[in-house]
């Protein structure tokens, strides 16, 4: 049966047959105690009767005990009794199957008929014999032991019922669940799993599963648009390098020529290793690699070196660079990858903005770097963050359109997110290194198209 290999039926009929089986030797053990409890309460009654007899006897005498013999035998009753004398003959009473002389109690086995006796015997040698039928009590024994077993196969079959509808229900939401999983193995990374919309444990299990499919998608398709943004911007370089190469090969040798020509290939090759350099740092960054030997860093003093170092650089470009740094504000970090990650948003600003660039360091901690450039549009924003990807007035700029996305994995890394602002004309780049920040902070969607790093 089919059926049957769910888990639900498998359980409700172990459960029930084990129910069943327990009841059923439940019963056993209750039938043994009722008959039990329900003979002693009848060896009370017979006993009591008895007494009551044998007070007839010493008021009324042997004559007035036989008189309430017949009494007894003519209301054919369940109790009975009998008076045999000395000789065991029969003066009084009915009492089929009754032995000829009985002292104390005894059950009899007869014929389609089982008694409960008590013998007292009298001090003239008369045998006085009280008994009843034990069927009535039998009868009552066993309605007191089944009526558990009874109760239990209805549970049983209950519990069968349930346990099907159960399956027919678990089948169903775990056949869109499967279906869902084999369309993900499929290659289709934006399937979910169905939510039945009560928040049962199902529809939690189905929400974190689809949150992370979620980042299983943004991950393979951030793979490939770094691979695509690879492969659009090192083949021009390389293309380019292997051309120049080619073209000293066959041109005639001139140690003046071909010193230049390999010191343009060794420069291009720098750029290329850097740019590759740099993309390891953000792998490494967003694999929380070196999360174990962070240590606490003073970022006050850390942003004031670092500004210090670009003040002059700054000058010379004709620019001032102004650092407005809360003091005492720490966290707990990488000192070489944090200075990396504010070197890279001072480089972006002098190169890509205009005017005075404001460096501020904020409790929280929260760092922001502004300029007064022609900014950023907003549509334009997070698409900056994502690796290679440049504006169009910046594509003749120097650059490997790396370095946002650097300091964005090196903020996640630390806990914290980046986002951009409009700072008047300018951009106003902030790294939120307060606890959430990450989460309250979007995460760069990789797009389809290849693009090169914007300010």
């Amino acid at each position: 049966m089919r059926w049957l290999r769910s888990f639900a039926p498998r359980v409700a009929l172990l459960m029930g047959a084990v129910v069943l089986v327990a009841s059923v030797l439940g019963a056993g053990w209750g039938w043994l105690r009722a008959q039990d409890a329900l003979r002693r309460q009848l060896d009370l009654v017979l006993a009591a009767d008895a007494e009551g007899l044998l007070r007839d006897y010493e008021t009324y005498g042997l004559r007035g005990l036989a008189e309430a013999a017949a009494v007894y035998a003519r209301r054919q009753g369940p109790l009975r009794v009998l008076l045999l004398g000395p000789d065991g003959r029969p003066i009084a009473g009915h009492l089929p199957g009754a032995p000829a002389r009985l002292r104390g109690f005894v059950t009899l086995e007869g014929e389609g008929e089982r008694q409960r006796l008590l013998g007292a015997i009298l001090p003239d040698g008369t045998n006085l014999l009280v008994g009843t039928d034990l069927e009535p009590v039998d009868r009552a024994a066993a309605a007191l032991a089944w009526t558990p077993p009874v109760a239990a196969a209805l549970a049983a079959a209950l519990a069968l019922v349930l346990g099907f509808l159960v399956a027919r229900r678990l089948e169903a939401r775990l056949a869109g669940i499967r279906g869902a999983a084999q369309a993900v193995m499929a290659g289709d990374l934006t399937r979910r799993l169905p939510e039945g919309g009560a928040g049962d444990e199902f529809d939690r299990l189905a929400g974190t599963v689809n949150a992370m499919l979620a980042r299983i998608e943004a991950l393979v398709a951030e793979l490939r648009q770094v691979t695509d943004d690879i492969a659009h911007d090192l083949r021009s370089p390389l293309s380019r390098l292997r051309q120049r190469l080619e073209a000293a090969l066959f041109a005639p040798r001139e140690a003046a020529a071909d010193a230049a020509t390999l010191e343009a290939a060794i420069a291009e090759l720098d750029e290329t290793l850097n740019t590759f350099a740099a993309l390891l740092r953000i792998a490494r960054a967003e694999a929380g690699t070196g999360r174990e030997a962070f240590a606490p860093v003073d970022l006050s003093a850390l942003v004031r070196e670092v500004c210090e170092i670009y003040a002059g650089v700054a000058e010379e470009a004709g620019r001032v660079l102004d650092p407005r740094i809360a003091p005492g504000q720490k966290v707990a970090g990488s000192a070489t990858l944090l200075r990396q990650a504010l070197a890279n948003l001072l480089d972006n600003a002098l190169n890509h903005g205009e005017g005075r660039i404001t460096v501020t360091l904020e409790a929280g901690p929260v760092l922001g770097v502004t300029d007064e450039g022609p900014g950023i549009p907003e549509a334009e924003r997070n698409k900056v963050l994502r690796r290679f990807y440049r504006l169009d007035r910046s594509r003749n700029t120097p650059g490997t359109g790396l370095g946002l996305a650097l300091v964005s994995a090196i903020a996640r890394l630390h806990g914290g997110g980046i986002r951009l602002q409009a700072a008047g004309r300018g951009t106003r780049v902030i790294v939120d290194f307060r606890p959430g920040a990450m989460a309250a902070v979007s995460r760069p969607r990789p797009a389809g198209a290849a693009g090169t790093t914007g300010e």
